[in-house]
């Protein structure tokens, strides 16, 4: 599993690898550092535990996810993993555009949990590392929609009611009258404030400008941040890097 345990070994870090025919196909390996607010991609994405417990979180919807459980999260909704506290813990994220996917289908279209051995999940993740062509991307595609299908099921159903409107996610205008109400509004649908919300957004669309390769100081303005100094604070506390540290990945 090469690339994989290198990545794991250490202490207190995150390591990001991207498949270099398809940057935006990606894997995050972390050990006892992570992203400490709630916040979204807009990438399916895979979370798998590999070490350690967690208390995981999507809006309003609470779980544990134990060692060699994982969840699967489609693009725009917001969650949080809170690791047990004085415990070591470590974790592996894969990372999917959507566009890749059949999103029409139940195992990529809906949030999901389950469990496997470790080694399942390493092999297909390095085959999706290695995709150098379309056919090859889509036949992987293809064999995680039978590994989720098989190995996981999708949340009960109580999950995140109405959580289908989540393009409120990058809204910067209220359609809900006051602050108060779409503060209310936001906090019963995500389990978030509006302010909150926004924040998110605004960390994808740096990631988004990032990977374009625009400049930190043109990022911070360009997502109404005051200097530089108050989104790398920020950024770090969303997605545990630095923006540089992001870009280097």
């Amino acid at each position: 599993m090469g690339v994989l345990e290198k990545e794991t070994n250490g202490r207190r870090r995150i390591s990001i690898t991207q498949n270099p025919h398809y940057p935006r196909l990606a894997v995050k390996c972390g050990e006892n550092q992570y992203s400490r607010h709630s916040h979204v991609h807009q990438t399916w994405s895979l979370g798998y535990v590999l070490q350690g417990r967690t208390l995981v979180s999507l809006g309003t919807w609470e779980s544990e996810l134990t060692e060699d459980q994982f969840i699967a999260v489609p693009s725009g909704i917001p969650h949080l993993c809170s690791p047990e506290t004085g415990n070591p813990f470590s974790f592996i994220v894969l990372y999917i555009p959507t566009e890749y996917l059949d999103i029409r289908t139940p195992e990529f279209s809906q949030p999901r949990i389950g469990g496997i051995d470790s080694k399942v999940l390493f092999d297909l993740i390095d085959l999706f590392m290695q995709d150098t062509n379309k056919s090859e991307l889509d036949n992987n595609s293809e064999n995680l929609q039978k590994f989720l299908n098989k190995n996981s099921s999708p949340l009960d159903e109580e999950w995140g009611e109405n959580l289908s409107e989540k393009e409120i996610l990058f809204t910067q205008e209220s359609p809900y009258g006051s602050r108060f109400q779409l503060y209310r509004y936001t906090r019963k649908l995500f389990g978030l404030g509006q302010k909150k919300i926004s924040t998110i957004g605004k960390m994808e669309h740096a990631k988004m400008l990032m990977s374009e390769g625009l400049d930190l100081a043109e990022i911070a303005v360009e997502c109404g941040f005051y200097d530089q100094s108050h989104f790398s604070k920020v950024f770090k506390l969303y997605t545990g890097l630095t923006p540089t540290q992001y870009m280097k990945k």
